[in-house]
């Protein structure tokens, strides 16, 4: 029997294929990914408070290790992140930031605020390894292009069986299938609606993420 999270994938594998058909990814090009970078320069941080906060609700070992891990990786990501800004001359500025780029920070917001521990679990586990394999692909294209600073990119590219392992026990102790498929189109249309964003098209086209 297949366990939650591969159920959770099987449910959503048509939202992911969305992700993967935004013009970013299909046929980089720089002006997107200064884009890209702009929208981190605001998620990433609010990523890691949001993470560092949700570390309140950690009850076990498990899901204390499971949340030090993403706070971890964020926090390291932010370094790698200022140096990709620097290498491509972008700097933070409010009025480069999309709304719908930006959506996926604050559900995982009120993940930290309202969800379970087996809620950010199921998110977490759903969305880092499509998140990683599409900053994969552009890491591959600066690369080719001569660009160097692609660590913030190459830190997402896995392998996350471990962190399945561990996401898996915890999502089974606060088992609530309904919402855990909420959970799961929730972020996953958030992170279809980023890479739509930032590629300058429109968000709706990630479609509706429902049944």
């Amino acid at each position: 029997m297949a366990g939650v999270i591969a159920r959770l994938r099987a449910e959503i594998a048509g939202l992911n294929e969305r992700v993967f058909a935004s013009p970013v990814l299909r046929n980089p090009d720089l002006d997107s990914v200064k884009r890209f970078i702009a929208n981190q320069l605001y998620i990433v941080p609010h990523d890691l408070k949001a993470l560092s906060a949700a570390m309140a609700k950690a009850r076990s070992d498990d899901e204390i290790s499971f949340v030090k891990s993403l706070v971890d990786g964020d926090y390291a990501a932010a370094e790698a992140l200022a140096e990709m800004a620097k290498e491509l001359g972008v700097s933070f500025r409010w009025e480069a930031l999309d709304p719908y780029a930006v959506a996926y920070t604050h559900f995982l917001s009120w993940l930290a605020l309202n969800g379970t521990m087996g809620d950010l679990a199921v998110a977490m586990t759903v969305n880092l390894p499509v998140w990683g394999e599409a900053c994969a692909r552009l890491s591959s294209w600066l690369k080719a292009n001569g660009f160097r600073s692609t660590g913030f990119l190459d830190l997402f590219s896995g392998p996350y069986d471990e962190m399945e392992k561990a996401a898996e026990s915890i999502a089974e102790r606060y088992y609530d299938y309904p919402r855990y498929l909420f959970i799961a189109r929730a972020i996953q249309s958030y992170e279809c609606s980023f890479w739509f964003s930032i590629s300058g098209s429109n968000p709706g086209e990630c479609g509706r993420a429902v049944a």
